[in-house]
């Protein structure tokens, strides 16, 4: 489920996975997958300057929150609009609570996803820029303090809420937390997953 994190220029924001089936990441109206977020993580974390070091990150816009849909909604089964709601049609929330759990597989249904998006999204280079010095991070317009991106990135370690099934995590996410143990970045400077 995504969660709320304070952002420095919009206030309280979505991020997280949204479907337990999907390894797709939302970002208040911005979606992309969790394997290029986890490389953009590796980028930053091997470089020792960030002075005008801007990172693009592939995913997609969705405009209209219309066209978003409803998180709700869709996880109740009772609004099935717009994206979220479709990718819940294919994806429903499971009967059991205990099944509610992210699944590392989730790229296996990158295909079926990619074609919900291309109905409702745009395709975008996600602009994401470390700060030099005071050590922020944006994502597009979004400006997170060093403390937030680090909730970030351990969310997608976690596998969100509710974690990966059987603590499973996918090799993306593994290499990711390598790549920040050897560091040589001071955004994450004394940061552990």
């Amino acid at each position: 489920m995504p969660l709320a994190f304070h952002s420095l220029t919009h206030g309280q924001i979505a991020f997280g996975f949204f479907n337990i089936e999907t390894d797709l990441l939302l970002l208040e109206n911005y979606f992309f997958f969790a394997p290029c977020f986890c490389t953009m993580v590796k980028h930053i974390s091997g470089k020792q300057s960030h002075e005008s070091d801007d990172i693009g990150l592939a995913g997609y816009s969705i405009d209209q929150p219309e066209d978003i849909g409803n998180l709700t909604g869709a996880i109740q089964g009772t609004d099935l609009r717009g994206f979220i709601g479709h990718v819940y049609q294919m994806f429903p929330f499971p009967r059991n609570p205990e099944e509610f759990k992210q699944k590392p597989h989730g790229g296996a249904n990158r295909s079926v996803v990619e074609e919900l998006l291309s109905r409702w999204a745009r395709s975008t280079q996600i602009p994401v820029l470390v700060e030099e010095g005071v050590q922020r991070v944006s994502m597009a317009e979004l400006l997170f303090s060093k403390a937030v991106f680090h909730e970030l990135v351990a969310y997608v370690w976690h596998g969100g809420m509710p974690g990966w099934q059987d603590n499973m995590r996918p090799d993306y996410v593994i290499e990711m937390k390598e790549a920040i143990r050897e560091n040589r970045s001071p955004l994450f400077a004394g940061f552990e997953l």
